[in-house]
């Protein structure tokens, strides 16, 4: 019988020069082709602006920078490695997305999180691999981000967006200083907390002193709950995460509430997982996008199998069916939280709540929420069929980009794109996990890279022309391509 060969971890050294390899071997012809512009005195000008260094952002960096757009720059309020949720506010021990899902790569096979585990721990290990640790995941963002010279500027938070029919102008603070980027296109790519950030529900909290509770998105010392009786709200993942995160951190007991009498179990949008849907569900009619969308909205998200069952088999976890919460108060040193079948005593609680996804709310909006075009002032669903939430989110264009709900009163909207949950109706369920990333972000690189040729038509035009004009080098005899 033959041996099976097993290919051992070659480093990450080795797989960088493999990159460039796959990069060179892919070069020809292929220099940057934007003409540069400046801004009204002379100002520097980027080509895009992408706001947000998670996931999303990075792949769009790299999408935009693999066809040579290359006078871009992406910016996070986060600190180096504290981008996105990852290492922050995600408690799960591993990604809940399949280990072989790609979508960041644009083509090149050595920047995929499969080749960098395989040249870090080697192939037998990838094999044996069921999830992507998550904080792994992490580092391979990280490396991903360096490897490919993503240009990146952190902790810096844009606090104000406008600009008119030819640039976005945006308001910057970094290092205590405000400053103004001027950008051709600017993209939203924020995350969950930069679409509407946490669902917290008020009337619960607001008899809650600010020290006793905290949602799932928070950033918990999870240390400092040793010993203490903890209350958990919501059925989804997070508020599994944190629970078992909690019992991990020598809570004295944790319960975890879900008003339904079972766990959600059927992941509505699951049969919609394919190439044909991701690709083309921007392209489908408002009745279809509103009747595949409402329905997956409307159907709780169900937390994987293998986390709760992680959850039920720690002895001090206890998990609470058709108890939704009614009220919560503060009696001496106890929280009280009532519920539809008894009382509980706690020392702290946290929500497992979820987020809104209402981008118009956001501090930086503020110039333009009043003019950006929503879905209720394109769209009325049929009887029966309404929902609030989702008639207030954008109307979004090909590129993700907003429009104006009056023509010519925000004319900056259309150089505005947006990668995030409030997208969602527009763009398709794309935003929960990689499943389709790769189809939106080759939309949006085609689409940007499309405005910008266009913009710049007469610019390639008398490009061409003087190019006609060249005089005969001398001795030339035939072409020199």
């Amino acid at each position: 019988m033959q041996k099976k060969h097993v290919v051992g971890p070659h480093g990450l050294t080795w797989l960088e020069g493999q990159v460039r390899h796959e990069l060179d071997i892919l070069s020809h012809n292929y220099k940057p082709w934007v003409p540069p512009a400046k801004g009204p005195h002379s100002e520097p000008v980027l080509d895009v602006l992408i706001v947000g260094g998670g996931l999303y952002g990075l792949g769009l960096a790299w999408g935009l920078l693999r066809s040579k757009v290359t006078n871009i720059l992406v910016v996070d309020q986060a600190s180096t490695g504290r981008e996105g949720p990852w290492t922050t506010f995600a408690r799960m021990k591993t990604l809940r997305t399949a280990k072989q899902l790609t979508g960041i790569e644009f083509g090149i096979p050595s920047v995929s999180v499969r080749a960098y585990w395989e040249a870090k721990f080697g192939r037998a290990s990838w094999d044996g691999l069921d999830r992507i640790p998550r904080l792994e995941w992490m580092s391979y963002l990280e490396w991903y981000r360096r490897v490919l010279k993503i240009p990146v500027s952190n902790e810096t938070k844009v606090t104000s967006i406008g600009g008119d029919a030819n640039l976005v102008r945006v308001t910057i603070q970094k290092d205590e200083a405000e400053s103004i980027l001027l950008t051709r296109r600017l993209v939203l790519a924020t995350g969950l907390i930069g679409n509407g950030g946490a669902s917290i529900p008020k009337d619960l909290v607001s008899n809650l002193p600010a020290d006793r509770w905290a949602h799932s998105s928070d950033d918990i010392d999870f240390r400092k709950l040793a010993g203490k009786n903890i209350g958990v709200l919501g059925a989804g993942a997070s508020a599994f995460d944190n629970a078992i995160t909690a019992v991990e951190n020598n809570a004295s007991k944790v319960s975890l509430f879900c008003r339904r009498h079972e766990l959600p179990w059927l992941s509505a949008k699951k049969g919609l997982e394919n190439a044909g849907f991701m690709r083309h569900f921007a392209d489908l009619p408002d009745i279809y996008r509103w009747r595949f969308i409402r329905p997956i909205i409307k159907t709780p998200i169900p937390p994987p199998r293998h986390t709760v069952e992680r959850a039920l088999e720690m002895s001090n976890f206890k998990l609470c069916l058709g108890e939704p919460w009614t009220t919560a108060h503060t009696d001496g040193a106890d929280i009280i939280v009532n519920t539809s079948i008894s009382n509980y005593h706690f020392d702290y609680v946290i929500f497992g709540t979820g987020f809104d996804m209402d981008i118009l709310r956001r501090a930086e909006m503020h110039l333009l929420a009043p003019h950006i075009l929503c879905w209720r002032d394109r769209f009325a669903p049929p009887q029966g069929e309404e929902n609030t939430m989702l008639l207030s989110q954008p109307y979004l264009g090909a590129a993700c980009e907003f429009q104006e709900r009056e023509a010519g009163q925000c004319p900056v909207l259309n150089r505005i794109s947006l990668l995030g949950a409030a997208a969602t109706l527009s763009t398709g369920p794309m935003f929960g996990g990689l499943n389709g990333i790769k189809f939106l972000l080759e939309r949006v690189v085609e689409q940007i890279c499309k405005a910008l040729f266009l913009e710049n038509l007469e610019v390639f035009y008398h490009t061409f022309e003087n190019g006609l004009q060249a005089p005969k080098p001398p001795g030339a005899m035939g072409s020199t391509d």
